[in-house]
């Protein structure tokens, strides 16, 4: 685990940018269904009217609605519209961004990979630095994946099952946004931009059935995965793949931080407790062909000088 600590603290004084003032009060309609799901917004004029400011603060917003996946990727010539993935629900870029309102962030993840995540958290990371958000005075994620060593089911290549190809480049996705989440944030630290940052991967022998967030101790978000084919470049050959694949979140669920997550899993895991303070990894069978009921092993990052950061360090846990 990697624990930073610096006079840094929340910016209590600062103003909210008039762009996210904007954004929210947008937000707020479209969530409220006016516009509904694939209908258009009024003219950039009428909002530069309502709002009363400048176009380039209205374009400002829409496209920080457009980067949450509440409106459609922008088309000349035509009207910012409503996401029809908005009436399902909302993207985790949104959940990240909420969570980091709050003075004290915690991010609690079992996930496939941390594509999404690392990218949403790297956009926060990005508005603090350019000070167009409050710093929160600490940030705390921990993260669930799958180990580098065994050899999962899937991905699997369709025509060759014994192609390790597939499952080699899924390892590199996993260790490439996890040290991309883990270098944005310590970035944080390092700055002096919030005061204590810390981050602590561990991995497990099995894939997930599904994804799941817990946000700030208080609210889970969950993702089914499910099976598909695809195509996939791999040492410049275009080879069909089953894989894991997962589109979409469950609306979140709100409560004590605790119960939904040691709730069973359609992966047939129990995670442990997160309660504060407590970090309990779950104990799974496993779906591939690695030891049966391993403890989790954990992933620490190390800073100092005789491991440069961003080195994976498996150590079994007792």
């Amino acid at each position: 685990m990697t624990t930073h600590s610096t006079g840094a603290g929340r910016d209590d004084a600062g103003e909210t940018p008039r762009y996210r003032l904007v954004a929210d009060a947008l937000r707020q309609d479209i969530h409220n269904g006016v516009p509904a799901p694939g209908e258009a917004l009024p003219k950039q004029e009428q909002l530069m009217r309502r709002f009363r400011c400048g176009r380039g603060t209205v374009q400002k917003a829409l496209q920080l609605l457009r980067d949450e996946g509440l409106l459609e990727e922008g088309v000349p010539g035509r009207g910012a519209r409503v996401a029809r993935q908005a009436a399902i629900g909302r993207p985790l870029v949104y959940y990240i961004s909420r969570a980091f309102e709050a003075p004290h962030v915690s991010l609690d993840v079992w996930s496939l990979h941390t594509e999404e995540l690392s990218r949403a958290v790297q956009q926060q990371a990005e508005l603090i630095r350019l000070g167009d958000r409050p710093a929160p005075q600490s940030v705390r994620v921990r993260v669930l994946v799958p180990d580098l060593d065994t050899h999962h089911p899937y991905p699997r290549h369709l025509d060759d099952p014994s192609d390790l190809r597939p499952l080699r480049r899924l390892r590199r996705v996993i260790r490439m946004y996890t040290e991309a989440l883990h270098h944005s944030l310590t970035q944080l630290a390092e700055e002096g931009t919030v005061g204590s940052v810390s981050v602590e991967i561990r991995s497990l022998p099995t894939v997930p059935g599904e994804k799941r967030y817990l946000i700030n101790g208080s609210q889970m978000l969950t993702g089914y995965y499910f099976l598909r084919r695809t195509r996939i470049l791999v040492d410049a050959e275009a080879i069909e793949v089953l894989e894991l694949h997962s589109d979409t979140l469950r609306r979140p669920w709100k409560g004590t931080g605790h119960g939904p997550w040691s709730a069973r899993s359609s992966s047939r895991c129990r995670p442990g407790s997160t309660r504060a303070g407590r970090w309990s990894p779950p104990r799974c069978p496993s779906t591939s062909s690695g030891p049966r009921g391993e403890p989790s092993r954990r992933v620490e990052w190390r800073t100092d000088g005789e491991h440069a950061a961003g080195e994976w360090l498996q150590v079994c846990q007792g």
